[in-house]
């Protein structure tokens, strides 16, 4: 989807932006010249006659990927890495020793009638980026592929795994397989980072879409303009069982290829943007880092990126979130004065419990009743729910009775 009709289609559907926002990131995707991450394979010889056959590709280091280079993971710190994962032994380890892995699999379902076909490995190795794919020829010979890749990851030495979506689907199908091949998975004794948790929270507030296609694509400007679709997969799987043709996986296999190198760019760029604020050009990704620094317990982070917001932000709905998000941080902090500062930032806005939390500090830490009454009025200007309700307007009438034995 590098053409500039396909990336219009894609942006327009985009509700989070304005239209100057979506002509704004046209503009910027089409300077990224997207391109398809280049590779040097491996003379392989594909004998579709064996059990299994393994795919074996190189990527250069300075390919360059939405502004940043592969070789740039070297500049990383393990600090960002465990915020980013909300991990502090992270800290600990190697991150040039990450393993990303994915799977091709006959089905969406899971279950034992899933049979994930294809298994990609993605790693740095001798200043380069290397992909194995492992692909299986015959499912009754599924266990000499399990053993082969066994091997691999007990050789390899890598200190973590790295995935998208692993936790609720690979890493599960992965687990099936393994017992009923009378094994154990070995990736379950390495610490497994999912990175769609923390790009689902690093992008809400900017893009419809959080897949691991649509992000390489608009984040990183890998073209996949000749990527198959998925629900094409199983099908052209089936068909190269059939006959033999190896040109029917081809693309499968430049698809897992694709995944591998456009996931560990993007969790680099997502690393990048937590080592500097600067290295973000959109509103809604400083919002999300914000929450992500929260759930990492890194408040002073969160603060940070906030406050910039509050004082910088341009979209009026990214700002609002960006106080509502301080004002808790500062309230659990019991630094209430200051949460009340940014509760009065939201008196013009649509939330709805600006006015609630004012009226409570108005009464019980500044005492003046008078003001908290008015701010318990406003609050019941809301929709909401019967509980909350029926605390306002206990609070008017004790407010009220408060303020007539004055």
């Amino acid at each position: 989807m590098n053409n500039v009709a396909g990336q219009w289609s894609s942006l327009s559907n985009d509700k989070a932006l304005t239209t100057k926002e979506k002509l704004d990131k046209l503009i910027e995707l089409n300077l990224k010249q997207s391109k398809s991450p280049k590779k040097n394979n491996k003379n392989t010889k594909i004998e579709t006659d064996k059990p299994f056959i393994i795919i074996e590709s190189i990527f250069s280091l300075d390919d360059i990927y939405g502004g940043i280079k592969l070789s740039e993971w070297d500049n990383i710190t393990q600090n960002s890495i465990a915020t980013l994962f909300s991990d502090e032994t992270l800290l600990k380890l190697n991150k040039k020793e990450f393993l990303y892995f994915d799977t091709e699999t006959t089905g969406l379902s899971g279950g034992t009638g899933t049979i994930p076909f294809m298994l990609g490995f993605g790693y740095f190795e001798d200043n380069v980026f290397k992909t194995k794919v492992f692909i299986l020829n015959d499912i009754s010979k599924e266990d000499e592929m399990l053993e082969a890749v066994d091997e691999f990851i007990e050789e390899g030495g890598f200190s973590a795994t790295i995935t998208y979506n692993g936790k609720t689907y690979d890493f599960p199908l992965m687990e099936t397989r393994y017992i009923l091949n009378r094994k154990r998975f070995p990736l379950l004794k390495l610490p497994h980072l999912d990175f769609l948790y923390p790009a689902r929270t690093i992008w809400k507030n900017t893009y419809q879409s959080r897949k691991l296609g649509y992000l390489g694509d608009i984040l990183l400007g890998i073209s996949r303009d000749d990527d198959i679709d998925g629900s094409q997969i199983p099908s052209l799987y089936f068909s190269y069982l059939r006959t033999g043709n190896f040109s029917l996986i081809e693309k499968v296999i430049s698809h897992n290829e694709l995944d591998l190198v456009g996931l560990s760019a993007l969790v680099l760029k997502s690393l990048k943007y937590i080592e500097n604020i600067n290295n973000i050009d959109d509103e809604g990704e400083i919002l999300g880092l914000g929450d992500l620094c929260e759930k990492s317990l890194d408040l002073i982070g969160a603060e940070q990126k906030y406050l910039y917001l509050i004082e910088n932000c341009e979209r009026i709905e990214i700002k609002e979130k960006a106080i509502k998000r301080l004002s808790i941080i500062k309230k659990k902090a019991k630094l209430y004065r200051e949460a009340a500062t940014l509760w009065e930032l939201l008196e013009n806005s649509d939330d709805k419990d600006s006015h609630r939390e004012l009226a409570i500090y108005y009464e019980h830490r500044d005492r003046n009743y008078l003001k908290a009454l008015d701010y318990a009025k406003k609050a019941l200007e809301f929709d909401l729910s019967k509980h909350k309700r029926d605390d306002i307007l206990k609070r008017i009438k004790r407010l009220k009775t408060k303020i007539s034995s004055l």
